[in-house]
């Protein structure tokens, strides 16, 4: 092989699949979801369990989307983890689902078994999973709605470096349980999912400071970045930020910790306005995210996992998308002597 070849860092700006679950335009600042911009997505859909049959299979929005009660067999093995075990111990690395219906109450039921509920049919997967968290006291509506809200805007964002990963599972021609924890894996990388944590720091840190605005000056003229900021693919906003502000907004007459994150998203925009004129940076949904998270009062530890619950929807669309595709994903390596 020529060895002039490039090899792109990260296969940046390499096309390698064609999907039809999400698209992405950075240009203009646009995310949708099968052709519906997310914005719609979040009005149509008030639950995360409602997304994910038509994320992950298409189904007609016009039909009715079916929401089983979730069975003990289809959830009790919880996390993909376990029956990740399960596939290793017996040598089964196909682990097929009967139908549809019982793959779906599957995979809407481990936000609940994750914190030790069984899910029911009229309680949403967002209440059970807080209630889980919160020890068996249930959540007030708004939360209800807001953690909705992020699972809704964080399903699903194309082909990210966890998506990649289930895609490339799921090539092999291994189980749905293996590939989500192929994707799992790899979010659990701090240059992946970590984004919040940096954000939550950034809030923690300010909660002691009279003067925002010189406190922000500093850190900026000594080049830290302001996390929760900017994006590296969204060049004009970020869509998933503008559709979680609502209930960010919604959430903050009940939280303190809500109010005091828009306090300092109102002074960091402004020095980065200041500052930095050249270059726009808007709030992201990372900022928005984690101080959700943190007005839903999730423990921090358990921030990575509320988002890996949120993104089992998009895996799952990728790993169906990529097994009719029939075709092992294999790139080559180019060999350069160190």
């Amino acid at each position: 092989m020529d060895s002039t070849i490039r090899v792109p860092e990260g296969l940046e700006g390499v096309v390698v699949a064609e999907t039809g679950i999400s698209e992405i335009d950075a240009g203009m600042g646009r995310l949708s979801y099968r052709g519906m911009p997310i914005e719609e997505v979040a009005e149509r859909f008030r639950r995360w369990e409602d997304l994910v049959p038509w994320l992950v299979h298409g189904v007609d929005l016009d039909a009715e989307i079916s929401n089983p009660t979730p069975s003990t067999s289809a959830v009790s093995a919880g996390l993909p983890i376990v029956q990740v075990i399960q596939c290793v111990l017996s040598g089964n690395a196909v682990w097929p689902f009967p139908d549809r219906e019982t793959e779906i109450a599957w995979l809407t039921g481990i936000p609940a078994v994750v914190v030790g509920e069984l899910p029911q049919r009229h309680t949403s997967a967002a209440a059970a999973y807080l209630t889980g968290l919160r020890h068996g006291r249930p959540p007030s509506l708004i939360e209800e709605k807001t953690l909705n809200a992020y699972w809704i805007i964080a399903a699903e964002h194309s082909l990210n470096a966890s998506t990649y990963a289930v895609r490339v599972a799921a090539s092999t021609g291994t189980s749905l349980p293996l590939a989500l924890t192929a994707g799992l894996a790899t979010l659990a990388g701090p240059l992946h999912g970590g984004a919040p944590e940096g954000v939550l720091a950034l809030l923690q840190e300010a909660a002691g400071v009279e003067d925002l605005d010189a406190w922000l000056t500093e850190k900026v003229e000594r080049g830290e970045r302001l996390m929760g900021f900017g994006h590296r693919v969204y060049r004009t906003g970020d869509p998933r930020a503008a559709a979680l502000r609502d209930m960010f907004r919604h959430l903050a007459d009940q939280s303190d910790a809500v109010r005091h994150a828009a306090a300092v998203e109102e002074a960091c925009l402004q020095v980065l306005k200041r500052l930095k004129p050249q270059r726009p940076l808007a709030t992201n949904v990372e900022f928005y995210a984690a101080a959700v998270l943190q007005g839903l009062k999730i423990p921090p530890e358990w921030c990575p996992a509320t988002f890996a619950l949120a993104r089992l929807a998009g895996y799952t669309a990728h790993y169906y998308e990529q097994r009719a595709r029939g075709r092992l994903i294999r790139p080559l390596a180019l060999y350069r002597p160190q």
